[in-house]
């Protein structure tokens, strides 16, 4: 079998397993040395990267997987954020304990705002779920039935418990340091990101995640072949939004304080912007989504080009042109996302083969 990749092996062969492990074992060492290498403030700056790369996982659990468009996740990661600041503020819960209540108040939601997925699709559920992101912080504001002293209104909601390491825990690379609080969360965000990481990733390789791309390919050929469409689709929703609220948790743990505006339509599009550019339909681009939204945003507020009588800096309009003409480059360069041009890159030099083809 002819290949251009300066490697061909076998699947499962003892150079697959070292070339798997090797991978493995730099992801590893990356996620080891984020907290000891980085500054306090860009521990800070992963940690959001993170916690969006959770909730484009979510994202693309709908649109990736099951082929539906929908757009208003900010307001699920705003429910998940709001629900954890009375909870831990005003109830005296701990964020671990209020986990599970954001899973199931998610889910149901997500239940109900799927239930119009059953009627309609494409563009118009596009139209319901912005309308479900774009009215949430008005929501989120009102000054009736005590929401406002919940959310606190449009001034937000500050949260004063501390995350600080235990002392058994203080082993933990960076936690130690200057970067302790941002470190010790990061580890916190981490675990739970690869924990919904694993669980998306069992949920697409079991018979539901089957019959949930079976209906994003073809939902006439998938009901015909005895898959349950109302059932799969909003409970999709459900568990893509339970997601989104575990994103808004791990929001109000790295921030401490939210707001209305904190999650207003302009966060559902950067999570639709990382989706793109990360990889639609794939399991590493929600990680990839969130790197490159809040770390390429970060690097074109600092752009600056001097024209002699004036000079354009980042914090004005230069920053969203750089980002804009970033995301054109992209269409046209890696329109399948950072994970396909990473495969792509990857079968240059190795291409895996099903064992006995070599």
């Amino acid at each position: 079998m002819k290949s251009s990749s300066l490697l061909v092996v076998d699947e499962g062969s003892r150079h697959h397993r070292l070339w798997q492990g090797g991978m493995w074992g730099i992801f590893g060492l990356a996620i080891l040395l984020v907290p000891v290498v980085l500054a306090p403030f860009q521990v800070g700056n992963m940690n959001r990267a993170v916690i969006l790369g959770v909730a484009i996982l979510g994202l693309n659990l709908v649109i990736g997987y099951g082929g539906q468009l929908a757009l208003g996740h900010s307001a699920f990661m705003g429910l998940g954020a709001f629900v954890t600041a009375t909870m831990v503020q005003d109830e005296l819960w701990d964020y671990w304990m209020i986990i599970p209540v954001v899973i199931v108040l998610g889910f149901v939601v997500g239940l109900l705002v799927g239930l119009p997925a059953l009627r309609v699709r494409g563009l118009y559920l596009a139209l319901v779920t912005i309308a479900m992101a774009t009215v949430f912080p008005t929501l989120a504001a009102i000054d009736k039935w005590g929401i406002t002293e919940r959310t606190g209104g449009p001034n937000g909601r500050k949260v004063v418990e501390l995350v600080e390491a235990p002392d058994f825990l203080g082993w933990l690379p960076g936690v130690g340091g200057a970067r302790g609080g941002n470190a010790y969360r990061y580890w916190i965000i981490v675990v739970v990101a690869i924990a919904v990481w694993v669980l998306v990733r069992n949920l697409m390789n079991s018979r539901a995640g089957r019959a949930v791309i079976a209906i994003r390919d073809n939902e006439t050929g998938a009901a015909v072949y005895g898959v349950n469409l109302p059932l799969y689709k909003t409970v999709t929703f459900g568990v893509s939004a339970a997601i989104g609220c575990v994103a808004g948790l791990l929001f109000t743990l790295q921030t401490a304080f939210v707001a209305p505006q904190d999650f207003t339509f302009l966060l559902a599009v950067d999570l639709l912007i990382g989706l793109v550019i990360g990889g639609v339909g794939t399991m590493q681009g929600g990680l990839v989504g969130g790197l490159f939204v809040v770390w390429v945003r970060d690097w074109t507020k600092k752009v600056t080009i001097p024209l002699g009588f004036y000079e354009l800096d980042g914090g004005g309009p230069l920053s969203q042109a750089t980002f804009g003409i970033i995301l054109i480059l992209f269409t046209f360069f890696a329109p399948g996302g950072l994970v396909s041009l990473g495969r792509l890159l990857r079968s240059k030099i190795i291409t895996v083969v099903p064992k006995g083809s070599t």
